[in-house]
């Protein structure tokens, strides 16, 4: 996530010299060129996926929040009408149905990782079956996942995230069955953390299915949430983190509640297969892709969306956006604006597109076939997600914002190389993707303007690092280290500073043979700082120590 916002526009204003001088590219001047890269492939028409039938089932009525660390007893929960159907062996999962999502070339690398022994055959498989209200003020849902353990040691538990209680609170479960039988859940850290117990040891390597049902008011005004990222405004739907996520084991379970001026998210890669009941009017978006949609005949309209590996899921949605679209290669670039942001909604597109094609050449080849950019009432500048950025919507029809309008988007669409397909830990290490997105943006900024105005960029991160009167506070804290100013002054300002004084130290041809390295070895794995740095002193052939204690590490 970016949290620009009103900072944005001082921080980058240093850039509006060289947009007045005359080098924004117009609309028409900005034609993709395709992008061949040695793992691009011509495109290819994908085989229709079967339209999903328009079942419906009946809306649960959830139970009240248990209050914190109390157990839900089954008799608590909604009893189930029938043991829900298992989900297919992990062997035996439909890869043709989450590779829809990817370009074929990646579909060719990745596919064989997931089958078998492979190194992502053993993804957590989220299937969601959610329901909108009429009026855009519930949503009800049920969860399916299989989740396999990947560590060394058994597990007694799983841990989900309830991000809505975070925030907002309202989210509440219940049918909660491990393999078909109920359990006694337990709502934990001010019920923002579900844990569902096992009735045995799920010893490494072997997989289990936990199903529960969901509700949750969704917000309708932007005081509420992460930078309103979960709510219904001005009609437009975010329904980011809007289901129950699995929490990451590492070396123990990551309970952490996220910090309020950052990021949430500290997830694994997964597989989705999601079901969204909602009015037909509304028009779609999401991460992965959409793979059919069936009209219910009471006013109502049922998608189908799926794609993996991906870092989160989300849907964004409202029944006025107008959409425009652009290919790259074989990618196709699609902008969601609402018809009054028409001329900022191409804007979005055009940067969008450029930034997709300067990021492939210079660190590798995007994995999806779609990149969505769309219009919300986020609070924030922007937030990433899989394939999908939303920018905020008061940027679209501001002619004073122009800068930071661009800066927003571009910066969400370097997130999809350094969050999502390299993921880190987002709470306690955000300068791994924060820092390095911001510096990302230098890349974008010669190709479409030049020198100067990666000069300007340069100035608009002291800018805003001098916001703390140029503290040497280090960039590698948590995010919690940071009061809200100096969050955005340190690991939005002084980080990418850091990632130029390291291309400064080791050269601008090293620079970039760390990056390529850092992204090809990388991929959808959660990368710790000390992975970052072995690999940069590996390319430099030296060590870093001077730099790593002036830049990261607390003193």
């Amino acid at each position: 996530m970016s949290p620009h916002r009103l900072a944005l526009r001082r921080v980058m204003v240093v850039l509006i010299t060289c947009l007045v001088a005359g080098c924004i590219v117009p609309n028409s001047s900005l034609v993709p060129v395709p992008i061949l890269l040695p793992t691009d492939a011509p495109t290819s028409t994908p085989t229709p996926w079967p339209t999903p039938s328009p079942t419906r089932t009946a809306t649960p009525t959830l139970t009240r929040t248990t209050p914190a660390s109390a157990s839900l007893s089954p008799t608590a929960m909604l009893t189930p009408t029938a043991v829900p159907t298992p989900l297919p062996e992990p062997a035996a999962v439909n890869w043709e149905l989450y590779q829809l999502a990817l370009r074929p070339a990646i579909a060719q690398q990745l596919v064989p990782q997931m089958q078998g022994e492979g190194s992502l055959s053993r993804l957590t498989q989220y299937s969601l079956t959610m329901t909108l209200s009429a009026d855009f003020k519930w949503l009800d849902g049920r969860a399916r996942v299989i989740y396999t353990n990947t560590e060394t040691e058994p597990l007694d538990c799983i841990y989900f995230h309830l991000f809505p209680n975070v925030w907002n609170g309202g989210m509440t479960v219940g049918n909660v069955s491990v393999n078909g039988r109920p359990v006694a859940a337990t709502l934990e850290a001010d019920d923002d953390l579900l844990r569902v117990p096992l009735d045995r040891p799920l010893l490494p390597g072997q997989w289990v299915q936990a199903a529960l049902d969901f509700r949750v008011p969704i917000p309708s005004n932007t005081d509420v949430g992460n930078y309103a990222d979960f709510a219904y405004v001005n009609g437009i739907l975010a329904l980011a983190h809007a289901y129950p996520t699995v929490v990451v084991y590492d070396g123990g379970w990551r309970l952490e509640t996220p910090a309020l001026q950052g990021d949430v998210l500290h997830h694994d890669v997964s597989l989705y297969d999601v079901s969204l009941t909602a009015p037909r009017k509304a028009v779609v978006a999401a991460t992965g892709a959409t793979i059919g949609r069936v009209e219910n005949g009471d006013g109502t309209a049922t998608w189908r969306l799926a794609g993996g590996p991906l870092r989160d899921f989300n849907i964004v949605a409202s029944a006025r956006y107008k959409v425009s679209s652009r290919q790259v290669g074989d990618i196709t670039v699609n902008s969601y604006y609402l018809p009054e942001d028409t001329v900022g909604g191409q804007k979005a597109l055009e940067w969008a597109a450029l930034a997709l094609q300067t990021y492939q050449s210079e660190f590798g080849a995007y994995p999806y076939r779609e990149l969505d950019v769309a219009a919300t009432e986020t609070t924030a500048g922007g937030i990433e997600y899989p394939g999908l950025i939303v920018v905020a919507r008061r940027l679209y029809s501001d002619p004073n914002n122009v800068t930071a309008f661009e800066g927003v988007t571009i910066h969400e669409v370097a997130h999809q190389w350094w969050y999502n397909v390299v993921g880190n830990d987002q709470i306690n290490s955000p300068w791994l993707d924060e820092a390095l997105t911001q510096y990302s943006t230098s890349f974008y900024y010669r190709k479409a303007y030049g020198p100067e105005a990666v000069a300007n960029l340069l100035d608009s991160f002291r800018a805003r690092w001098s916001r703390t009167n140029y503290q040497e506070k280090p960039i590698g804290l948590p995010v919690s280290a940071y009061p809200d100013h100096e969050y955005s002054a340190i690991v939005y300002g002084r980080g990418p500073l850091f990632f130029m004084a390291l291309r400064d130290r080791i050269g601008a041809d090293r620079m970039t043979t760390l990056l390529r390295r850092y992204y090809a070895e990388y991929a959808w794995r959660i990368v710790a700082p000390a992975d970052f740095r072995r690999l940069a002193e590996e390319v430099a052939g030296e060590k870093l120590d001077d730099l790593w204690a002036r830049w990261i590490e607390p003193q």
